[in-house]
Formats: structure tokens, C-alpha cells, sequence
């Protein structure tokens, strides 16, 4: 009898290399396996307690636990935990291969001991590698409620427009706090207990003491912060990238989900708008500007008025509004960080109090995602389904210098679209309009989000991180991310309607450089509409512009 046989003989019998890949699986087995019960009954207890954390935790179901895992306390200590459970495995594997022979084994056994440890190790270093990873984007790209945010967060550096219109605090012909009497179209705080007539009492009364000390800070509880039964996002997509000067939001939506019903909708704002009206603190921020562009500034357009035979120059009026196109507002007011002295990036602070005006919507958070994350996002899910009702071939710049131009070739009907394909798809003029643009473009975020199945994210979990961290700014702060989840599950991808704030309905009118003028009635009319009768207002007909429409 050799040596070896005569341990395995001394133990029942036991294989070394058996026993550590039965421990593998099962912490304890092994033990078991070697005829140590007693061992195996303690090195098998933690489990009891994982069985009873497990109960626990699925109580709440895939939406209770992800709730729990974006806090950072509780993702930072399931790290810990791992780490834990990690050295607790490998020691019942060791244990387990000790026991049989009392002695190490060599040959087969070593190599079952190999491939037990394999088993054991690398769950838990993947497991360690996304938690790590999601905590991390979490604490780089969410807003902490510990730390004020004195340095914006770009994604571009500022064009040049950023230093022709000041920020209106600094400027002292300006008025630039709102008064102590204000109405709901008046006031750029997010927060319903500031509304008169339906907030709390003592916070309106103390409303001017806290604007003119700066915003009111985005860390109130959720029910606080928002309106209980509504969530609204404004989306904006920048265009930076290679040949540009600057970053420009050339896409600008809103998203707003009914917290009770999980319908949802799309408000989708042209381009190329002019003339957007302004909050009354910024009425006069942008006249100089408006001065400067009327065509009356060029003295060879100016007429005698006075008969003195001397061209006198126009009485100047002003708009109180935007006088570029909407997507210029961004890069003009990147700077306002007076006006918006604890946002993340004052320029969509702006964009976001501009478009809550316009639309008579109240907006809770801002994000702002540049082209480069499309791309990425739409890879990271591989591709996207989208309906196609005309046949489209075009061609755009790429997202990142040095890259190939994107190009797309689509046909009427259901498409496959890779992420460069989606951002030619989404970004292409020529052949086409900015209007059909917009539509695509509205179409393609409610295809993206109703293909985002849970396996798909997870799996592309360390891409989708890497290009949100990369070129996604947001005001969303962390210790919202548990109400985001919730109110996520609970959108209805079936009843998301798509509207598009086009002319001649919605903007009737034009400026002296053809960009069209906003009917803020008819928007606010259409607004309105949508929320009360939800996804049968979004059209005539009551389908989606995004749906197939049966022949």
C-alpha cells in the first residue's frame, strides 16, 4: 500500500482534490465528504446566515434590491462583504483539501485544487470589479449631498460665446433675483413648497433669503424635491466633436413619467427656435446681444425719422427673449456661475430654467450627454430596433477625431442600428429636415430605452459606465438614485408619447433670420393636454409618430 493510499485509507477513503471541489461548491462539503461532520457543521454555518440575508433581500425583488446596491454606504459594504465571503470559501476549500490526507496531495488532486480555487476566486473578483465600478461612477458622475460643487463639470471646453453675455449677477443693471412676490411662471426653484397657494406657508415666506443666497440646494427628501406624482428630466444631446467649435445642444427634449400610472412622454424642442422667452431674472440678460444681432444695428439700414436729412437710428425695443436659436443658449450662459453658483454645469442650469418657462413644466434634474456617449451606450446594448418609416442614406462627421465619418443606409420598416449607425441616424439634415431629425431622434431614445433589458445591462455594465462617467453630465444627486429606480420600474414603454414642438402650429411666426418664434400658448396648451389624457393627446389620431401605421 502506497503512502498516499494509506492517508486516503486513514480518512475513509477521501480524495484531497474530491473534497476541495465539493467544498467549492458547497462550503462544508468537503468536510462532510472526509467524514468530519462536526467541521463540516461549522465550516457550513455562515451559510445559515447567507440563506436568511437572501429571504431578506428578495422580499424586496430585483427593484427592492437595486435600490438598495445605488446607495454607495450599502454598495461600499457589499464590497466588504464579498471580500469576507471570498476568504471564508477559499478557506473552506483548503480546509477541505487538508483534511483527507492531513498533508498535501499531489498529481490529479492538485490540479482539482486548481480549478476548486478557480471556481471559488473568480465570481467574487468579477462581482468585486463591478461593484468597485458602479461605485466609482456613482461618486464621479451623481451629485454628493456632502460637497458643495464649486467647479462645473464640462464636457467641452467653453466657446467663445461663453464670454460675450455676462452672467447677469454680475452685472448691476440687471435685475437678477426675483422678486418677494412671485407666480408659478416666475420661480426657478424646483421645489413645490415653494408654490404659492399650495407649499409650505413658513418656506415661501423665507423663499427670497434663501434665492438670494444662491439656489435651493438639490438635497431635499424626494417628496420635497419633486412633485410626488411626476418626474421630469430635460435631456439634452451636445454636439463636440471634430470641426466643431464648440458644444452646442442640437438635441433638447423633455422626459416627464406620471409616478402612479408609469406613463411617460417626450417633449421634443426644434433647434433652430428663436426668440425664447425669458424668466423675468434673466429678461435683460441677453439685450445687448439682441442690439447687437438686429438687423437696425447695421447704420446703412438706418432711415431719416427727423427730417434733418441724417439717418437716424431705430428706437431699440427688446424681445426680453433668447435672440440666437435655442441649441446657442448652452455655450452663452457655461459661465453663469453667480446665477447658478452650486450646479454641476450652470449653462444646463440656464437651459433648464429657459425651457421650464417655455413649456410651464417644472423640471427636477438636467442631463446632459455628448455624442460619444451615444455611440457607446447604443454599442453597449448591442444596437438598437428601430421603426424606420423613410428610407434614409447619410453621412456625418464621427464623434471623436481621427474616427471614420458614421454613415447609415436604412429602409422602410423595422432596422438593426449600431451606434454609429443610430448617430448618423439621429443626427443626419441633408436629404431630410431638422423637424424629421427631431423625430428620429425622439424615436430612437424611446426604442434604446425599451431595448435596455436587465441582462443586456449587466452584462454591459463596464461600458455603459465608462462612456456615462466619460460624457454624461447631470445634476441627479446620489441620494436620489433609489426614487430614480422606482420610478424607472414603473415606466410603461408602451405608453410613452412622442411630441415635437414644430411649426407652423407651434411656432407660427419667424425672426429676421428665419429661425421660428414659439406660440408659448399653443406648448403650453399641448403640455398641459399630454399630461392629463396621457398618450392619446400626443397626436390626432392618438398613435405614436414612432409607431407602424397599418396601411
Amino acid at each position: 500500500m502506497s503512502g498516499q493510499e494509506a492517508k486516503e485509507q486513514a480518512s475513509g477513503g477521501a480524495k484531497p482534490g474530491l473534497a476541495a471541489a465539493l467544498s467549492a461548491l458547497i462550503p462544508g462539503a468537503g468536510q462532510w465528504y472526509a467524514d468530519r461532520p462536526i467541521r463540516a457543521a461549522l465550516v457550513a454555518s455562515p451559510l445559515i446566515l447567507l440563506f436568511i440575508a437572501s429571504v431578506i433581500a428578495l422580499q424586496g425583488g430585483a427593484i427592492g434590491i437595486l435600490e438598495w446596491i445605488v446607495r454607495p454606504a450599502v454598495l461600499w459594504a457589499l464590497l466588504a462583504v464579498n471580500v469576507l465571503l471570498l476568504a471564508w470559501r477559499l478557506f473552506a476549500v483548503f480546509d477541505a483539501y487538508r483534511f483527507p490526507g492531513n498533508t498535501l496531495a499531489g498529481g490529479w488532486s492538485l490540479a482539482l485544487l486548481g480549478v476548486a480555487v478557480a471556481i471559488v476566486v473568480v465570481p467574487h473578483v468579477v462581482a468585486g470589479a463591478y461593484g468597485v465600478r458602479g461605485a466609482l461612477l456613482i461618486d464621479r458622475v451623481f451629485v454628493s449631498a456632502d460637497a458643495a460643487n464649486t467647479t462645473p463639470i464640462t464636457l467641452a471646453p467653453p466657446s467663445p460665446e461663453a464670454d460675450i453675455v455676462p452672467d447677469p449677477v454680475t452685472v448691476e443693471t440687471t435685475t437678477t433675483v426675483p422678486p418677494t412676490t412671485t407666480t408659478t411662471e416666475d420661480l426657478p426653484a424646483r421645489n413645490l413648497i415653494f408654490w404659492p397657494g399650495r407649499g409650505d406657508p413658513d418656506a415661501i415666506e423665507a423663499r427670497p433669503d434663501i434665492v438670494a443666497g444662491g439656489p435651493v440646494a438639490p438635497f431635499l427628501p424626494f417628496d420635497e424635491r419633486v412633485d410626488p406624482g411626476r418626474l421630469t428630466f430635460l435631456l439634452a444631446g451636445g454636439d463636440a466633436g471634430p470641426g466643431r467649435g464648440g458644444l452646442r445642444t442640437d438635441t433638447i427634449m423633455v422626459a416627464t413619467i406620471d409616478l402612479e400610472s408609469g406613463e411617460a412622454a417626450l417633449f421634443g424642442i426644434p433647434r433652430n427656435m428663436g426668440q425664447i422667452p425669458m424668466p423675468k431674472r434673466f429678461e435683460s440678460a441677453f439685450a445687448d446681444l439682441e442690439r447687437r444681432l438686429a438687423p437696425e444695428s447695421d447704420p446703412a439700414t438706418w432711415t431719416d425719422i427727423d427730417g434733418d436729412d441724417i439717418p437716424d437710428e431705430p428706437v431699440f425695443v427688446p424681445c426680453n427673449c433668447f435672440p440666437e436659436q435655442i441649441n446657442a443658449l448652452y455655450p452663452y450662459t457655461r459661465k453663469w456661475t453667480r446665477s447658478f453658483p452650486n450646479e454641476v454645469d450652470p449653462g444646463m442650469a440656464a437651459l433648464r430654467e429657459i425651457v421650464e418657462h417655455m413649456l410651464g413644466l417644472h423640471i427636477d434634474y438636467y442631463v446632459l450627454v455628448d455624442m460619444r456617449a451615444f455611440v457607446a451606450l447604443v454599442e453597449a446594448v448591442d444596437g438598437v430596433d428601430v421603426y424606420v418609416k423613410e428610407a434614409l442614406e447619410a453621412e456625418v462627421s464621427p464623434p471623436s477625431e481621427g474616427e471614420r465619418w458614421a454613415t447609415v443606409d436604412v429602409q422602410p420598416g423595422m432596422n438593426h442600428l449600431s451606434g454609429t449607425e443610430a448617430l448618423a441616424y439621429a443626427r443626419a439634415r441633408k436629404g431630410s429636415s431638422d423637424y424629421a431629425r427631431m423625430q428620429r431622434q425622439r424615436c430612437l431614445l424611446r426604442a434604446v430605452a425599451g431595448d435596455a433589458d436587465p441582462f443586456t445591462l449587466l452584462r454591459s455594465f463596464p461600458a455603459i459606465a465608462d462612456a456615462i462617467e466619460s460624457y454624461v453630465v447631470t445634476d441627479v444627486p446620489v441620494t436620489f438614485l433609489p426614487d430614480l429606480v422606482r420610478a424607472a420600474a414603473k415606466l410603461d414603454f408602451a405608453g410613452i408619447a412622442t411630441v415635437g414642438f414644430n411649426p407652423p402650429y407651434y411656432a407660427p411666426g419667424r425672426d429676421h433670420k428665419g429661425h421660428p418664434i414659439p406660440d408659448i400658448s399653443r406648448i403650453r396648451w399641448k403640455v398641459k393636454k399630454v399630461l392629463e389624457e396621457g398618450v392619446i393627446a400626443q397626436s390626432k389620431t392618438g398613435i405614436s409618430e414612432c409607431d407602424p401605421v397599418d396601411e
